[in-house]
């Protein structure tokens, strides 16, 4: 099996199960998701377009497109909370109408509007993006080890295929703190678990999290 390259999501896919990851990341055979992951990422696109708002407002722009829509903003208040449900509505109808395999009910809007209003209320909007300072929505990044741990070799087919280990990802939301701290920001709708164990993450166990140690070693190469 030839891995030239390593996502959190791939990484943690091998962890769990080492065959899916051979269907999904080297075949390229993948199924539908479940619903319950569908709403997750609706409620991460509700929270990425609060944030690209804010980071609009930080760089004099009047407004944010999006594929569901274009909303104006306003300096003093960036958004206001209708203004945020007007965008709940408007991407759950949008994912709704497009991803096919389920059936969408009034209580999964209800699920994504109360799981991002959750996110941005919880310990009185601490994660809020419109009280943030945003360096970057959706940061990606995609670049070599160049470290001799990391150098690979294969002989494939007729070929030689040589070079060095590969992160890629995106991390959702990077926050000044303030001239010396970065704040990285991960939104999670799930279970805090280890799924590949069934052992819930504890703050010791998160230490040593693959996507956690992946994205802060990325954001050192981003922002040295």
């Amino acid at each position: 099996m030839i891995t030239t390259y390593f996502r959190s999501s791939s990484f943690n896919c091998h962890d769990m199960c080492p065959m899916q990851y051979y269907g999904e990341y080297i075949l390229g055979w993948r199924g539908p998701a479940n619903i319950k992951a569908d709403k997750g990422t609706i409620v991460h696109k509700i929270l990425e377009v609060v944030a690209d708002a804010k980071k609009s407002i930080q760089d004099n722009k009047p407004e944010i497109v999006t594929n569901f829509g274009t909303f104006r903003l306003n300096k003093r208040y960036i958004l206001s909370n209708k203004q945020i449900d007007d965008i709940i509505e408007k991407t759950f109808k949008w994912y709704a109408t497009r991803i096919t395999c389920h059936d969408w009910s009034d209580k999964d809007f209800t699920d994504c509007k109360n799981w991002a209003w959750k996110a941005l209320e919880f310990r009185d909007g601490e994660f809020d993006p419109r009280k943030k300072d945003i360096v970057e929505v959706e940061a990606r990044f995609d670049f070599e080890i160049c470290e001799p741990w990391a150098h690979y070799s294969y002989e494939h087919e007729d070929d030689k295929i040589e070079g060095f280990l590969a992160l890629k990802g995106t991390i959702d939301q990077i926050t000044k703190v303030d001239d010396k701290v970065y704040e990285i920001v991960d939104w999670k709708t799930g279970r805090r678990l280890n799924w590949a164990t069934g052992e819930e993450k504890t703050h010791e166990k998160l230490r040593d999290d693959p996507q956690l140690r992946i994205y802060h070693y990325a954001a050192h190469q981003l922002w040295p």
